[in-house]
């Protein structure tokens, strides 16, 4: 749909993942870069190495997995939107070794162990059925290979009002889910975990949402709305930013890195934690 187009009505009925592609906002994996260069460092990926990501949104990872390594990248999204700005952004950088795809993770259209990474960021938390979406992500993912995935959980337990609030901002209804439903779900047979990282999302100001709330909204390419949809754009687009502050506030996230244990390899019994 050209932007143009759009009346108040459609920015009214869009959720934030479909406003996302219009505002064009740089949607990052959880813990942006820092997340990628720990994934990439410890996987030792290289130019010779083929990723898959899940849900690239308007491709910041694939885009920064192409600055640190230089390997053949398929990134998929159900958002014609936000694919459309991810091409228009790699273009722009000369990323040409990076293929955007509109697919689904519940079906990918990929062989069975086309892959030697799986990135997968929070995307398991918009689904239903999560340990379906994981097992296609294992099948397309090599048996030598390395499933990443970056999920978010609340530290303690929500209010019920904030849960039903987000739910309607990305029309989804969500459970709220901790870090033991995520460890639980991959918890699988011979999947081993690699590297596990935890982190607590920052308490943003007033003002610190604001000033990125009005950076984004000033961007050129949003005059061709017109006035009542602007308006109705930056109306709706602030109390998201507002309720994500609240909300992740309350939140945090793991870098996982997993992969399959050799078939002749014994679980690990004296185990060890950083300190």
């Amino acid at each position: 749909m050209e932007i143009s187009k759009l009346n108040p009505e459609d920015i009214e009925n869009m959720n934030y993942n479909e406003l996302i592609g219009i505002v064009r906002e740089t949607n990052r994996i959880p813990g942006g870069r820092k997340t990628i260069l720990e994934l990439m460092k410890n996987s030792l990926t290289n130019e010779k190495n083929k990723i898959l990501e899940i849900g690239t949104s308007t491709g910041f990872t694939s885009l920064e997995i192409s600055r640190l390594v230089k390997c053949k990248i398929i990134s998929i999204d159900i958002n014609e939107i936000s694919l459309k700005e991810a091409k228009r952004r790699a273009d722009e950088e000369n990323y040409f070794n990076i293929d955007f795809v509109k697919a689904d993770v519940n079906n990918l259209p990929f062989e069975n162990e086309e892959f030697d990474m799986v990135i997968v960021g929070n995307v398991f938390s918009l689904l239903s059925n999560k340990s379906a979406a994981l097992n296609e992500c294992r099948r397309v993912c090599k048996k030598d290979g390395f499933l990443a995935a970056v999920p978010m959980y609340y530290l303690s337990k929500p209010p019920e009002e904030l849960v039903k609030k987000v739910s309607e901002a990305i029309k989804v209804d969500i459970t709220p889910l901790y870090k033991k439903d995520w460890m639980n779900l991959f918890d699988q047979d011979n999947l081993e975990l690699f590297l596990e990282k935890d982190f607590k999302f920052d308490y943003k100001s007033d003002k610190d949402v604001g000033e990125f709330v009005e950076d984004i909204l000033s961007r050129s390419h949003l005059k061709e709305l017109s006035y009542k949809t602007l308006e109705t754009l930056k109306k709706r687009y602030t109390e998201f930013m507002f309720l994500f502050r609240d909300n992740l506030s309350k939140m945090g996230y793991s870098i996982l890195l997993l992969s399959n244990r050799r078939l002749w390899e014994d679980s690990e019994l004296f185990t060890s934690k950083e300190i």
